[in-house]
């Protein structure tokens, strides 16, 4: 079993005392003592901050090893926030230099080159070292063999996770201010929560998660699971490499700082079903005791809700430090977001997490475009809307910004809790009858647009649902949908599942086929149970008449 086995779980946590700034008298430094965090004077510390992507994804898409904005001014920016950490997601492909990455297919100029790559991200850390961050180094992007490392994979491969970690841990031994994250986020995509994966040959446990093996410190058959590419298309089969064997290339290679290890589910479930246990019964066994649990918080996962936070995380936190490496609530801001409910989702964990002593960093300190908010909707996750002024973006940005400036100006514990302003209006989702809400003036005397009919099927391939539909009015119209059940991991509910959104118009008295393209989640549940329940939601509008909106539950059938 791991380094934890055996130990029983206390449910209360001690709040921590901690200042999320920098530390001033003493060089910069961290190390773990008991269950926190200790800076080079021995003060208990969080890590508290954002995550920096586009090194993970820049560096093989050819343009540039990340997104320009590696340096001082940006550290300076983060700084400014309240923030004393910034996790970097990394590519091993580009660092070890292998499978022809890093490429400078779009154009980059001076030609990129690994030897480039790993001097980029050394710049970095002491940019944001100078200004008091900690760099958290977080191996994100992996692929086994040739394959090319485009996207995240289940699990660490043998191939070479275990030479990044080597090469990494060398490259950085002699800089007390940085942590290792071992691997962004592993999964068993023959989870349901997790996956598509009906081959139980590729099945990820506890045991393959800790040691690369199916009986975990006892041995056994070294375990394998499929690889995928950009698409989500299975590649190949691959050795695992376990948790374990990265933290001993990690020591090996003379490095002594902090190590973080994630859970299953995308490094959601750190033994959600057990208070905890499975996580602690299988961290790797760190001779210098310094490892800490990476946790990962996302709206619609199995443990987004303050009972898991309580029963999981807090036991979890009783005993090691926990960090978590990304958190963030659905962006209703977004056009394309199926529900409009403000939510303060981002507040009430920063809370919780002030008062349990738990690190947190949001996702992701980066500008994102206009389309790819729109093709992201609710999961438009960004922090800033500018690279001039880094203005903290709606609702992430806000929420971050504003609660770090508040723990910065509040007493120095985390048993203080400050609530900040993460969105505006009433977080009521009842909803407003069309003409009778505030500024509809002599609108409600207009008759209503009327939906004529309504159909629906469900794509041959199970991945789209299509919606026909007729209106005796020309108007435009936008159609969401969720389930009309709670799903969630175990026996617990936990939310409806967006479908997703669509937007179409329709001409007086033609009908017309709107085509839906169903969230992963819905395909998910959509394959396990073969029929879905869902309620549709149809908003028409046109200048000559009233909003309607309709609802219609559906039963969506997999193909």
């Amino acid at each position: 079993m791991g380094a934890f086995a055996g130990i029983a779980f206390a449910i209360s946590v001690v709040p921590l005392g901690d200042v999320p700034g920098r530390a001033a008298s003493a060089p910069l430094s961290i190390s773990i003592v008991g269950n926190h965090f200790v800076d080079g004077a021995g003060r208990t510390i969080r890590l508290l901050g954002v995550n920096h992507t586009s090194s993970e994804y820049g560096c093989v898409d050819g343009f540039g090893y990340d997104d320009g904005h590696f340096n001082d001014g940006d550290a300076s920016a983060i700084a400014s926030w309240g923030a004393n950490a910034v996790r970097i997601p990394l590519n091993e492909d580009c660092w070890l230099g292998i499978n022809g990455q890093p490429n400078s297919s779009e154009g980059a100029n001076p030609p990129l080159t690994s030897h480039g790559y790993q001097q980029e991200i050394e710049s970095y850390v002491a940019d944001l070292n100078a200004h008091g961050i900690y760099g958290i180094l977080d191996l994100h992007w992996t692929a086994p063999g040739s394959q090319v490392a485009l996207e995240q994979q289940p699990m660490p491969d043998q191939d070479h996770s275990p030479a990044f970690w080597s090469s990494v841990a060398s490259t950085f031994k002699s800089n007390p201010a940085v942590v290792f994250d071992l691997f962004n986020e592993p999964y068993d995509p023959t989870d349901p929560r997790s996956g598509e994966d009906q081959n139980p040959n590729d099945k990820i446990s506890w045991n393959c998660w800790e040691t690369g093996t199916t009986n975990g410190p006892a041995g056994g058959s070294p375990c394998s699971t499929a690889a995928y590419d950009e698409n989500n298309a299975k590649t190949t089969t691959y050795q695992v490499a376990g948790l374990q064997t990265l933290l001993n290339a990690v020591r090996s290679a003379g490095a002594t700082q902090p190590v973080l290890a994630g859970g299953l589910d995308f490094a959601n479930d750190l033994g959600e079903d057990d208070s905890g246990q499975e996580w602690m019964d299988h961290a790797p066994n760190d001779p210098l005791n310094r490892e800490a649990a990476s946790f990962h918080n996302y709206m619609g996962e199995g443990c987004d809700s303050a009972i898991c936070w309580k029963d999981t995380i807090a036991p979890i936190a009783a005993h090691v430090p926990v960090v978590t490496g990304e958190f963030d609530e659905d962006n209703f801001d977004e056009p394309t977001c199926a529900t409009k409910t403000p939510s303060t989702f981002d507040t009430d964990y920063m809370n919780w997490a002030d008062s349990a002593g738990v690190s947190y960093l949001a996702w992701g300190w980066i500008v994102e475009p206009k389309n790819e908010q729109a093709a992201d909707g609710c999961s438009a996750f960004y922090l800033i809307g500018d690279y001039t002024n880094y203005t903290p973006a709606q609702p992430n940005g806000v929420a971050l910004h504003d609660h770090l400036h508040a723990l910065a100006s509040t007493s120095t514990t985390t048993s203080t809790t400050t609530r900040s302003a993460t969105t505006t209006g009433s977080p009521s989702s009842t909803t407003t009858p069309p003409g009778h809400g505030h500024g509809t003036g002599g609108g409600s005397r207009k008759p209503p647009v009327t939906l004529e009919a309504f159909s629906a099927s469900t794509g041959s391939d199970g991945m789209s649902a299509a919606f026909t539909m007729r209106s005796a009015q020309n108007c435009t119209g936008a159609l969401t949908g969720e389930t009309v059940n709670s799903y969630g991991s175990a026996e617990r509910t936990y939310r409806k599942i967006s479908l997703g959104a669509a937007h179409f118009t329709l001409k007086a008295g033609k009908a017309k086929t709107v085509t839906l393209n169903l969230s992963k989640a819905v395909r998910k549940l959509l394959i396990g149970k073969r029929s879905l329940e869902v309620q549709i939601t149809i908003t028409l509008t046109s200048p000559q008449n009233r909003p309607a909106i309709t609802h219609h539950t559906v039963t969506l059938k997999a193909g």
